[in-house]
């Protein structure tokens, strides 16, 4: 079942809103990694949304194959929300 990324990716908008980013620029930052036309780097934006997105919506934007381009590389220690950490962990 295809899930419709657009009912769920307005939950990336409030991520970096003060950086004037929107969920779109957000959504782009992460699935490209590119963070060259942006105030925040890859990594910044990756650990905001990991703190303000609850991980089933993330399930719902990004394909288990995004998550785990974008997971990769994650400091387990920096995740403060314990079903985040053990997810990221099922993804190795």
């Amino acid at each position: 079942m295809k899930v419709d990324i657009n009912k769920y990716i307005h939950h990336l908008e409030k991520v970096c809103s003060d950086y004037c980013l929107n969920a779109s620029d957000v959504y782009n930052i992460l699935i490209s990694k590119n963070d060259e036309n942006f105030p925040l780097t890859f990594e910044t934006v990756k650990y905001k949304v990991l703190k303000d997105v609850n991980i089933n919506i993330l399930k719902n934007i990004f394909t288990i194959e995004e998550l785990k381009s974008i997971l990769e590389d994650t400091k387990l220690k920096r995740i403060k929300n314990e079903e985040i950490r053990e997810f990221i962990n099922t993804l190795k």
